[in-house]
């Protein structure tokens, strides 16, 4: 299957709750490869790669949170193809 990446901006109650690492250990259990990183913002980056399936089963575990992330909006942007292996945490 034709591995899509894209880029999403998080907007919300997304640092400080353990989000990143919500979004890391979904990401990895999906098969998504990629990375999180936090913003000055307040806001998170995640630059996400994997078939439209994947992307979908992610951003639908990023929605219902871990308990204590909250998310206000997310903007997508393409991205043409990129060069990670595994999800991880960028700082």
């Amino acid at each position: 299957m034709e591995v899509v990446w894209k880029k999403w901006n998080i907007t919300g109650i997304v640092q400080g709750v353990g989000f990143r690492y919500f979004v890391k250990n979904a990401a990895s259990a999906i098969g998504v490869r990629g990375f999180i990183r936090n913003e000055d913002d307040g806001s998170v980056t995640i630059v996400a790669g994997g078939n439209e399936a994947q992307l979908r089963e992610l951003l639908k575990k990023i929605m219902e949170g871990n308990g204590w992330s909250y998310i206000y909006n997310i903007e997508e942007t393409n991205l043409p193809p990129q060069e990670y292996k595994n999800f991880d945490v960028e700082f």
